[in-house]
This record gives structure tokens, sequence and C-alpha cells, in this order.
């Protein structure tokens, strides 16, 4: 079976992208460059097709489908979305995903390309087998466009002015359009993500693209959207989540509602915030070379950790990674090493955030 292509292929290929395989998808790796893709994002604008996305629709009791994530639905507002993820029974990260509040009894969940059939399959076993509730894959009929950076929203305004006002993880409908316009992403910058049908993808692509030619918007590929979620700390499934680590584990216990008296997964969570863990997440800043997936941790010649994913990152101008390491040496400041082709090489520890919009380590 050959490649999946969103909607927007023929735009990438007319723009001279690099394309390459991803989650079963052939998508732009890069255009200009991932450097100068990520400077844009980070200091104008960037746009990106993220239409491979999972977008899964449900209405009906939202008692059965709040089961399954670590959020409460039942706390969340109508155009209100929420950063959450999907567990199981004990305790590991089955993907991490955002949840859309459309209506009192309607959601869409938005998931990993990845994990599209896994996550369905994962929700509908949990799900009653019988009852009035809807639960469908839609994610063949949605295109995902995110517009990110500093400039998004002077380049979404120019058709949508109502996006001035969105807060972080709100969103609006826009009905003649059938187009949802969320204030969320994927970079660590302002910015906004829009689904819509997926037929209209390169009308909109190319009307952002005109809005935005005055305030430098880009093109962005693959490559730019790892550089900039890693700078900003930001998790991808199979390297900082998989389903033998938890959130405890991975440093994301904010996507964890406590007072949430039942989700699948809890009752293993409630237990390991008791009894402690053993690895954590966290950052490292490395001096003479860059770490990738895999490249194992040490302190004082004994092995603690693993690295899940490391970059030159373009706009702090420095290496860093993301690593599992021991929970005693999980302290900011902590001197550690890296082997770095057979080589042993210098890090400290940080804190994951190593970029935040107005900030920096």
């Amino acid at each position: 079976m050959g490649l999946k292509r969103t909607s927007l292929y023929e735009v990438h290929k007319t723009l001279g992208a690099k394309l390459v395989e991803f989650a079963g998808f052939e998508m732009p790796l890069q255009y200009s460059g991932i450097i100068d893709e990520h400077m844009a994002v980070r200091t104008s604008a960037g746009m990106f097709d993220v239409s491979h996305m999972g977008e899964f629709y449900y209405k009906g009791d939202i008692d059965a489908i709040n089961m399954v994530v670590t959020v409460d639905i039942a706390k969340l507002e109508p155009l209100k979305a929420a950063y959450t993820m999907l567990l199981n029974e004990r305790g590991g990260v089955v993907d991490d995903l955002i949840v859309y509040r459309l209506a009192p009894d309607e959601v869409l969940l938005v998931v990993n390309a990845a994990n599209i059939e896994k996550d369905f399959q994962h929700i509908l076993t949990y799900l009653p087998k019988e009852g009035s509730h809807v639960f469908e894959n839609v994610s063949h009929k949605w295109f995902d466009i995110a517009v990110q950076g500093p400039k998004a929203v002077d380049i979404l305004k120019t058709y949508f002015p109502q996006v001035i006002d969105l807060a972080p993880f709100v969103f609006v409908l826009v009905p003649e359009y059938d187009l949802i316009i969320s204030r969320t992403g994927y970079t660590g910058e302002d910015g906004f993500e829009v689904y819509g049908p997926m037929e209209e993808a390169p009308t909109w692509w190319n009307k952002f693209m005109d809005a935005g030619s005055s305030f430098g918007l880009k093109p962005a590929g693959l490559g730019a959207r790892d550089t900039l979620r890693i700078e900003a700390g930001l998790p991808l499934y199979g390297h900082e989540l998989n389903e033998e680590t938890s959130p405890l584990e991975s440093n994301y216990a904010f996507v964890i509602d406590w007072e949430k008296p039942q989700f699948i997964g809890r009752e293993t969570l409630v237990k390991q915030k008791e009894s402690g863990i053993r690895k954590k997440l966290m950052g490292l800043e490395i001096t003479g070379g860059i770490a990738r997936e895999g490249y194992k941790v040490f302190s004082e010649g004994e092995e603690v950790g693993v690295v899940t994913s490391g970059t030159m990152a373009p706009f702090l101008k420095k290496s860093i990674a993301m690593a599992f390491l021991r929970v005693d040496k999980a302290k900011i400041g902590t001197p550690v090493e890296v082997q770095i082709r057979g080589q042993m090489v210098p890090a400290k520890v940080v804190s994951k955030m190593f970029y935040k919009r107005g900030k920096t380590q």
C-alpha cells in the first residue's frame, strides 16, 4: 500500500518541499530549510500542514468519553480545549491529544497521526457497547493548518477578526466556512490551528500565504516542527511518551486532574504518586556535541539515563536534549555526561522547557 497524502500534496510539490514518509503519509520535511523555517516561526510566522493528524467526533453522554482522558471534560466549557492524555490501566500513555468541547454533548478529539487506529480502538473498548452515542473517526474529512509565530494573529485576523480576543486553548466556530479556529499549537509560540473540510485546504493555505506575505510568513515542514517542539520542551509520542511510561515519569503531571474521581489508569497513578517514581524526564544542556535519541547518560561513570530527543537549537544556539534520568539525578544543575559517538561529553540537567515566549534559560 502506498503512502497517504493530504489535500495539500500538490501545493507542497509546487513550493519545492522535500517530501518524506511520516506516520504513513508523504509529508514535507522542509521547504527553504529547517533553520530558516524555525527562525521564521520564532520571529515572524510559519505555516504547517498537519492534516495527517487524526480527528474523532463524539456526541452523547460526556461521562462515557470522559473516562478515557486525564482531564475532566465535564469542567470544560463549550468552545474551550484542553491538552490531555489517553492512558492504559498501568498508567502508561497510549497517546497525547487535544480535546475540544464543541457543545455540551459534543467533543472533537485530535490525536497523533501514528496512533489513529490504535487510539480509536482503545477508546471504543471503554465506551458503552449500546446506547445513543456517536463515535466516528473523521480524520479523512478534516484538514488542519497551523499558523504559528508572533505574527500569526495579524495573519489570521485578516479573515477572522474574532481571533484577536481568543485566549490560549479557546476556539471559535465559523459555520459559514465549516471551520474551527483554535489558539493552540506545537511550537512554543503564539499561534492558531485551523480545521475544516479536507477539500478546502488549498484555498485556505493560499489565503493565509497571501495575508502573511507582508508579515514574513513562510511554509514550514516537519523538521522545523521537531526542533521547535524540542526547544519548547514538548513531547513527541514514541520519544518522550509511551505505553510503559506514566505522565508523572514524563514530567507532564499537569495533564492529570486529581480531583476527577475516575479515569482509566487513575489507580496506578495514585499509587505511583504515593510511592514515588524511579525516572523523570528532564532537559539537558550539552557542551561539545549533539545528543540523539537512545544516547546514554552517565554520572560518575554510572549509567543514569537515556536521551529521548536532541538537537542543536536554532534560536537558542545551544545543544539541548530531553532525557529520562534516574530520579536522584533529575535535579536542575546536576552535572552529567552524554555518550556521543563513543566520547563522554559534559552536560548539565536543566528544565525541559528550554524556551518560553519572552523568556529563555
